[in-house]
């Protein structure tokens, strides 16, 4: 049972549903940032879903039919690539569409962050499991801490919840047996610096 609920967890709380969340914490953040027009705000919020989740996840039916993969966990290392450089071209595609809108830099320098993190994925992939599920919400607390720092705003309740939800993601994926805790540690605190310098550079 328990088992299962850390499955059930892992799945909701998978990565490539970091760049929504993100860009739900900007547009709820209070900082100018937020200021959108609505009709700008739900089609930047469609093209991110599509590129950075649902276009990923259609292609999992060729993954497997072509034997790139054998399960939906991708628990081996070489499961891992193809996808990897996938979604790391949707993601470098929602950054470049997101740059050539009229909006503030924070949503650029947030999806550039998420095209990074992957980028250390893949580069650590090679020779280290690292939890992609920890890099994506080590990269959403950092984002949550970004924005606190960078415009003195007040998103406590965000950040609680964002490392709230990040110990219970851990311990889900601990349960799994998906990854050692030196993966954990180590993917939360890549996600975290990374968007951190990023948005302070």
């Amino acid at each position: 049972m328990e088992k299962r609920i850390a499955l059930i967890i892992s799945y909701i709380t998978h990565p490539l549903l970091v760049p929504l969340l993100g860009l739900m914490v900007i547009t709820h953040s209070g900082t100018y940032a937020a200021d959108l027009d609505p009709r700008l705000s739900r089609f930047i919020f469609l093209s991110v879903f599509l590129l950075t989740c649902m276009l990923p996840l259609t292609l999992l039916p060729f993954y497997f039919y072509t034997k790139l993969i054998k399960s939906i966990h991708l628990s081996e290392k070489r499961e891992r690539a193809i996808p990897l450089y996938v979604t790391l071209v949707f993601y470098l595609m929602a950054y470049f569409l997101i740059r050539n809108l009229p909006v503030s830099h924070v949503y650029q320098r947030f999806l550039f962050s998420a095209c990074v993190s992957v980028l250390f994925i893949i580069a650590l992939n090679y020779f280290w499991k690292i939890s992609a599920h920890m890099v994506g919400w080590g990269g959403l607390v950092g984002l949550i801490t970004s924005l606190s720092f960078r415009f003195n705003t007040d998103l406590m309740l965000f950040l609680i919840i964002g490392i709230f939800l990040s110990g219970i993601i851990a311990f889900a994926r601990l349960k799994l047996d998906a990854h050692k805790p030196i993966h954990i540690y180590s993917g939360f605190l890549v996600g975290y610096f990374t968007i951190l310098v990023i948005f302070f550079l």
